[in-house]
């Protein structure tokens, strides 16, 4: 018997590791396969991560559906009766979550992965992988488990600031506990996760600031998405410092968190909240006791996400890249074949084209931010093909162009289509607006197939959908194709 263990059980790795069963089942490998996780399978994102959020979102949506039914003929519903229930909020956030988790156990239990509760460290891996667990939540006890191959998914952490290392300052994981809902808070970091928490925060009662160090939010996107959400976040009541950042944080005498920005100004709230990022989490599991080579914080890995280590595998979070659940779970699936496959001399099942680096092309990832409106975002943008020298063209259509958009009262935002001025090849799509993060879906195979905005054009889509600005989007972008 073969052994292969998954070391961390958030999306990747439990995807990697159900992938193995199915590969091994189908090539007749008897496979021993056991995933070590620290606390609950499914990880940052199920846990403290994508999926709270999203339900904390969902009830700071239906408050605002509740304070705006005048819009839509309704009488009779006092709006400012509407009220946060936060107990409720917490035991229906748990209950999603419990679900989610309790169907991953019984995957895991069907497919016959083996899980092991506690952290996982590397202690060699030659001439066999030999990994050490320490189980905590049973006065540590120590259990050393063998293994032929070994699939790194240990995820990331949030990132902590010299300036906000303070045990006062919250992080996500303290917003999500839903413990109280602060009179005021001061949101360090304009990405996704700070303008999420702003705005449903800002939806339970309290009064948001948000501090980014960039000149505008979400930086790295095309600026016409920041602006449009910047507008929105204005309109709700939410208070922007941009470009400028936090040089201190500390507490007056009556508990109030003071944020001193670099311009001088002195930001008071109750709460300070760190939404800078995340990095890798590497630290404290041996890998350099392997060979495992990294590239910067990242571990690095080859196209088939090979580390420089024999027979050691690394994925999601912790080689660095988007940091995104379904690019975790995508990549765990890959890994997983080509370790199979390796162990049986097969060639492993394809499932991406090859490009630089991994064997996931990052331009074909959508990210998805599930604000108010919805952003949704796949490929480059205008800026990116310009800085690359890339001759592009762009088409945008707005949702108060659109049918259902205006029945429906979500007339606020655009599609907007970059392809290559000669072919027409789709580059890359901007959606903000109402379900963007599922009309992104409709974008990404035809980027798969390398197909351009005639392709998209002459597609039929259903009326009256929000789909149609996507279309309506294509034909102004093949409008303006040179050839």
């Amino acid at each position: 018997m073969r052994n292969l263990i998954v070391l961390g059980g958030g999306p990747g790795g439990y995807m990697a590791a159900f992938e193995a069963a199915k590969q091994a089942k189908k090539a007749g490998l008897d496979l021993n396969i056991t995933i070590i996780e620290k606390s609950r399978l499914g990880g940052t994102c199920l846990n403290v991560g994508c999926i709270p959020t999203k339900t904390i979102l969902r009830t700071a949506n239906a408050l605002a559906e509740v304070a705006r039914v005048a819009d839509f003929a309704v009488t009779g519903v006092d709006s400012f009766s509407a009220a946060l229930d936060l107990d409720a909020l917490r035991t229906r956030k748990d209950s999603v979550i419990n679900e989610l988790v309790s169907q991953i156990e019984a995957s895991a239990k069907r497919l016959g992965v083996n899980i092991v509760q506690g952290t996982g460290k590397l202690l060699k891996s030659a001439p066999s992988i030999e990994v050490v667990v320490t189980d905590e939540d049973n006065a540590g006890e120590e259990s050393v488990h063998t293994c032929d191959t070994l699939i790194i998914a240990t995820g990331s952490v949030p990132m902590v600031l010299p300036a906000l290392d303070a045990p006062f300052v919250w992080t996500s994981d303290d917003a999500i506990a839903l413990r109280e809902i602060p009179e005021s808070i001061t949101i360090v970091g304009g990405g996704v996760i700070g303008i999420e928490f702003a705005q449903a925060y800002a939806a339970f009662g309290s009064k948001v600031i948000i501090v980014e160090l960039a000149k505008s939010l979400l930086p790295w996107f095309d600026k016409r998405v920041g602006r449009t959400i910047a507008k929105e976040l204005k309109a709700q009541g939410i208070e922007l410092h941009l470009g400028t950042s936090v040089d201190a944080v500390s507490q007056d005498s009556k508990g109030k968190a003071i944020a001193t920005l670099s311009n001088g100004t002195e930001l008071a709230a109750d709460v300070v909240m760190s939404a800078v990022g995340r990095v890798p989490r590497t630290e404290g599991f041996g890998f350099e006791n392997a060979g495992v080579d990294f590239d910067g914080r990242n571990i690095a890995v080859s196209g088939s996400y090979q580390t420089s280590a024999p027979n050691i595998y690394a994925i999601g979070d912790v080689i660095g890249g988007l940091m995104l659940a379904h690019e975790a779970e995508h990549e765990g699936v890959i890994a997983a074949r080509h370790a199979v496959a390796a162990m049986t001399g097969q060639a492993p099942p394809q499932m991406a084209q090859a490009s630089q680096g991994h064997a996931l092309d990052a331009n074909l990832i959508p990210g998805c931010i599930y604000t108010t409106p919805e952003i949704a975002v796949i490929g480059i943008s205008a800026d990116d093909a310009k800085q690359k020298g890339i001759d592009a063209v762009s088409g945008i259509a707005k949702y108060s162009a659109n049918g259902k958009a205006l029945a429906e009262g979500d007339s606020d935002g655009f599609v907007q289509i970059v392809a290559t001025a000669q072919t027409g090849q789709i580059l890359g799509v901007q959606i903000v607006g109402a379900k963007a993060v599922e009309l992104i879906a409709i974008i990404t195979p035809f980027m798969t197939q390398k197909a351009t905005v005639t392709d998209l054009a002459n597609t039929v889509f259903a009326h009256p959908t929000l789909s149609e600005v996507i279309k309506l989007a294509a034909e102004v972008c093949e409008g303006k194709l040179k050839s």
